[in-house]
């Protein structure tokens, strides 16, 4: 269980480098996401609301449904714990994706990109909870073992990756999922 907290805040660290939208890509009303991530332990729920104001402003709400024992979830704090990332080993630098997200649209199905650090196959499209979404995968160049399986979404204002899936030597070792999209 304390391995899927740790993903979590590692993955919740790094999508803050490769997020997909800007505040100002949701329009006036409610866009609601919603995301599945797993790991190790039980599936968790991380939700987020993006209200956009008549007057210019917005409203977000963020939410994460965590299931443990009390050990388990205390390790956590107030979700601040980099420590915890740090000792964990799994520093997956997501950054170099950033480069393709603001140029997603651009991308071409079956084409490879060279990116610092690593490699993207651009594989196929497809829609994730609703949402048209290039489907690719990057693969590190210093993990040799690891692909990283990401969906980028296209035209449909979506904060994080829609999806975000990591295999190593074969075996999927975090997932995290679009599982509901609704915006006005």
């Amino acid at each position: 269980m304390r391995m899927t907290f740790l993903w979590i805040l590692v993955i919740g660290l790094s999508m803050l480098a490769v997020a997909q939208a800007d505040i100002l890509d949701f329009p006036v009303g409610l866009t609601e996401m919603v995301w599945t991530l797993r790991g190790v332990g039980a599936a968790q729920e991380l939700r987020l609301s993006v209200e956009g104001l008549p007057d210019g402003r917005y409203r977000v709400t963020l939410g994460l449904r965590l299931e443990g024992t009390g050990s388990e979830l205390s390790a956590l704090g107030f979700f601040g714990a980099p420590l915890l990332v740090q000792a964990m080993g799994t520093q997956i630098d997501l950054s170099s994706l950033s480069v393709l997200i603001r140029r997603r649209e651009m991308l071409t199905v079956g084409e490879r990109y060279a990116l610092p650090g690593g490699e993207f196959y651009a594989r196929e499209k497809a829609e994730i909870a609703g949402v048209p979404c290039l489907v690719g995968e990057f693969r590190p160049q210093d993990r040799t073992d690891t692909v990283i399986e990401v969906g980028f979404s296209l035209g449909a204002p979506v904060y994080l990756l829609p999806l975000l899936r990591v295999q190593d030597k074969g075996r999927t070792t975090f997932e995290m999922i679009l599982t509901e999209y609704r915006r006005p």
